[in-house]
């Protein structure tokens, strides 16, 4: 027995390195590993996280703290301080921390000690060799996972994969085995009993990977991805490039500023050296005159000590003398009073320039202003876009209630008052097709189809249209009596505007949901998040539900307002979910945000009324229909003054 212990030791400690966390170097406290293996402790993993995260705007993942792999959030809608809770759990190397000795559990019950070879992932057992084989030979253990432990030190993540870490409903934390497609919510068999028993789709998560392996849907979701993926790399190389101009332009207020300064203390330095030279020689000149002052007045004080000395001893004086000094003295000194010696008496007065002092007034060297802008990541700032027309379409100057583009970016418009469907290539009139029913909208349903809405007395149907052969199927979709007007589909649901409701079909005419809305509602869109978008021309309103029909956003603009929208009629949405609505009294052109705000509104230069608006998937051109007047297509431009 001690020699299988002595045997195993160069194992046991080579498992010690591999359960040491790379960040305390410290035994794993449970461990979590990231999809590229690395294994760190929770609370070392999550103090990483909110270290790395907690600066970044809206934070979506991380760098593996070794490899540096991006690691995605667990889910966009948890906390970052809780990111961690939901990162797989390193079983195997939390088990092999936990029994320290790596002894078989099976013989430890027998109180055999003989060390483990393997481990079991179902029943959290290490095993002996010869345990190991009774377990694999046990009809209730043999479907059982075993690991051999001597595998934890041969790769980074032991015989745990990251896919392969269970899949668990984060409710019940039992493993998931069914797809809500309605809230499209992974379930666990509790959750389809409970949260999810009303839900009219529920499927097998087998089968549900199944179909979407055989469907276009990963497809289609990697290449809109891939876009949004280039969109981000120029997004980034923009923000690096604006980096290099804020570090430029940067240096170049910082030169400009140094050299303003310097020019103004050079100026400031000439302006005090002519100013000190000028009072110096002021000085000098006022200090001479002030000197020849009192010079004159020292001599004429002198004098009238003299004369008042001579007075003083007049008893002694012989009397010629005598009168002769008086009268000389008396001469002398009424010339002296007479000759209007007068005081001198100099101010030194600086007036300094109020510019010069205005210096001083001035609380900072510059007015520093930074311009912040929110661009879009995809498409344009329509804030600073204008609608320039393309080319007209001829021959479409009837009523063009709505269209669509195809997938090659041909044009499909209803004319609603001939009841044709006009087929364009460009400006070109392709091939136009006459139908027996009054027609409302058409919509593109795939390459070899189109969905349109049409009368036929009391009746209204949404109709398949040939594509190829360009002709009318005359096979119907659905058929009610109730006023049809716009459409919109998305890849599961077709929606109808119906006036007062909005009513959603799947794809084989079921009624799915209806949608009370304002009255006189003829235009209805969908975006990219499922929510429906509609217009009444009775209230002057767009609003945005949820696919459950909560009213979300609603735009409206007052009547007294300088530029107002007045009834309607039009609206689609973008790629990034931009709302355009054609506003037939109005005589423009609203465009919204996501979120029913105004970015901007553009005037229609057209004789008639726009009533339908139909945008391009992914490019910023449109076609707007009016009544009596041509088609013209458009392209929102971006103005490139802003850069």
């Amino acid at each position: 027995m001690a020699s299988s212990k002595e045997e195993g030791a160069p194992l046991a400690t080579d498992i010690h390195v591999r359960t040491t966390c790379p960040i305390c170097f410290e035994s794993f406290k449970t461990p979590r590993f990231l999809p590229c293996l690395h294994t760190f402790c929770h609370n070392c993993l999550s103090s990483y996280i909110l270290s790395t995260c907690k600066t970044k705007e809206s934070p979506v993942g991380f760098p593996c703290p070794l490899c540096r792999r991006f690691v995605p959030a667990p889910s966009f809608s948890l906390e970052l301080e809780k990111w961690s809770e939901h990162i797989p759990v390193k079983k195997t190397f939390q088990v092999l921390i936990e029994k320290g000795d790596k002894l078989c559990d099976a013989c430890q019950r027998e109180d055999e000690d003989l060390m483990a070879s393997d481990w079991c992932e179902s029943c959290s057992d290490s095993l002996c060799a010869v345990c190991a084989k009774a377990h694999k030979r046990n009809t209730a253990s043999r479907n059982h996972t075993l690991v051999p432990i001597a595998d934890f030190c041969k790769v980074p993540g032991g015989n745990e994969s990251f896919q392969s870490a269970p899949v668990v409903c984060q409710e019940h934390r039992k493993r998931v085995k069914y797809i809500c497609v309605d809230h499209e919510e992974l379930c666990c068999t509790k959750c389809v009993c409970t949260k999810h028993r009303k839900c009219t789709q529920v499927d097998d998560i087998e089968e549900a990977a199944e179909n979407l392996r055989k469907s276009e849907k990963i497809k289609k979701l990697s290449k809109e991805i891939s876009q949004f993926e280039g969109s981000f790399t120029k997004a980034k190389s923009n923000g690096e490039d604006n980096i290099r101009y804020i570090d430029n332009t940067s240096d170049k207020i910082k030169e400009e500023s140094i050299d303003l300064k310097d020019k103004i203390v050079n100026h400031v330095n000439a302006l005090l050296e002519n100013h000190l030279s000028e009072l110096a020689q002021n000085a000098k000149k006022q200090k001479e005159r002030l000197a020849s002052f009192v010079d004159a007045a020292s001599d004429r004080q002198f004098l009238m000590a003299q004369y008042l000395h001579t007075l003083e001893f007049s008893e002694d004086t012989p009397a010629p003398v005598l009168v002769q000094d008086y009268y000389t003295i008396k001469r002398q000194f009424e010339h002296v009073t007479r000759s209007m010696f007068s005081q001198i008496k100099l101010k030194l007065k600086s007036n300094l320039p109020k510019d010069l002092t205005g210096v001083l007034q001035v609380t900072k060297f510059t007015d520093l202003k930074t311009e912040m802008k929110s661009v879009p990541l995809r498409g344009i700032d329509f804030t600073n876009a204008e609608m320039k027309v393309l080319y007209e379409l001829p021959d479409s100057s009837g009523e063009i209630t709505g269209g669509c583009f195809l997938e090659n970016g041909d044009i499909i418009l209803v004319d609603h008052h001939s009841n044709q469907l006009l087929h364009y290539n460009n400006a070109t009139l392709i091939r136009t097709a006459k139908l027996d029913n009054q027609l409302q909208d058409a919509v593109y349903q795939n390459t070899s189809r189109l969905l349109i809405s049409k009368k036929y007395k009391s009746w209204r149907f949404i109709g398949k249209f040939n594509l190829d052969q360009f002709e009318d199927n005359k096979v119907y979709v659905v058929k009610e009596k109730r006023s049809f007007y716009s459409l919109a589909i998305s890849e599961e649901f077709v929606y109808v505007a119906c006036s007062e409701v909005i009513i959603k079909y799947d794809h084989t005419g079921r009624t799915v949901q209806q949608y009370p809305v304002d009255k006189n509602t003829f235009s209805v869109a969908t975006n990219n998040n499922n929510e429906i978008i509609s217009s009444s021309c009775d209230t002057h309103k767009v609003t945005v539900m949820s696919s459950s029909g909560e009213k979300l956003y609603t735009y409206y603009t007052s009547y007294f307002a300088s530029r107002t929208l007045r009834y309607p009629q039009g609206l689609d949405v973008n790629f990034t979910g931009n709302i355009f609505v054609a506003g037939k009294d109005s005589r423009n052109i609203h465009v919204l945000t996501p979120k029913a705000e105004l970015l901007k509104i553009f005037a229609v230069d057209s004789e008639s009324p726009p009533i339908s608006i139909k945008l391009k998937e992914n490019s910023n051109v449109c076609f707007v229909g009016f009544c009596e007047t041509p088609t013209k297509v458009y392209e929102f431009q971006e103005d490139a003054m802003w850069n």
